[in-house]
């Protein structure tokens, strides 16, 4: 019998996910302002950065995000956040990138980015969803993410290039689909496309989890 307690807290985060997504522009993200309870404890010879209001201007001045993830998520007591804290939404300035690294058991996720966000719920001491998002200007370039991905996390090969045969036969297509994750980090990578053959910019919303 499943635990009540951990059924409602995968329900919260799925609930939370779905509000998340379902809040996405294909390449143009609106957000608020990064205003959250938390403790300016940030250190300056941290190896991972702090999410407080420090850690955050920080983040801006480095464009740097190095994140542990070695226990499947994020603790927020570990970058200076309460537990009663709602997750940080980190942006790139317009036209720059965040140079990402999500460190796991079995090795590290590294990525350039414009927008890192998180789920949780005021309620969690830990933020266990991680999303990122990838972009290409064309589709080889597009296709060449998805290669890496079978490369660095261990995704679907077959899916990947069964995917793309698709493409390539239907290029004005559009399609969103998520492909099975990889483990290989010691984590989750869920790779979710977003593609649309008559935009300019193709979109991959990567997500970051413990193994399922």
């Amino acid at each position: 019998m499943q635990n009540p307690a951990r059924v409602a807290s995968s329900l919260a985060l799925k609930v939370a996910a779905v509000l998340l997504l379902s809040t996405l522009a294909a390449c143009s993200i609106t957000t608020g302002d990064n205003t959250f309870d938390a403790q300016d404890t940030t250190a300056d010879d941290s190896e991972f950065s702090m999410l407080d209001s420090a850690g955050i201007a920080r983040i801006m001045q480095s464009k740097s995000v190095r994140l542990d993830m070695r226990t499947g998520a994020v603790v927020k007591a570990d970058v200076g956040l309460q537990e009663s804290s709602t997750a940080p939404d980190l942006a790139a300035p317009d036209g720059e990138k965040l140079q990402l690294s999500i460190r796991g058991s079995e090795g590290r996720l590294t990525a350039a980015t414009d927008r890192v966000r998180f789920t949780t719920t005021t309620s969690m001491p830990t933020m266990d969803i991680v999303y990122y998002f990838l972009t290409a200007e064309d589709r080889e370039s597009y296709f060449q993410l998805l290669r890496d991905g079978v490369e660095d996390y261990g995704i679907d090969g077959e899916a990947v290039e069964s995917w793309i045969d698709g493409t390539v036969a239907n290029p004005e297509g559009a399609d969103s689909y998520a492909l099975a994750p990889g483990s290989k980090l010691g984590f989750d990578v869920v790779y979710d496309l977003r593609y649309d053959g008559t935009n300019d910019t193709q979109v991959i919303i990567v997500e970051v989890s413990a193994i399922s």
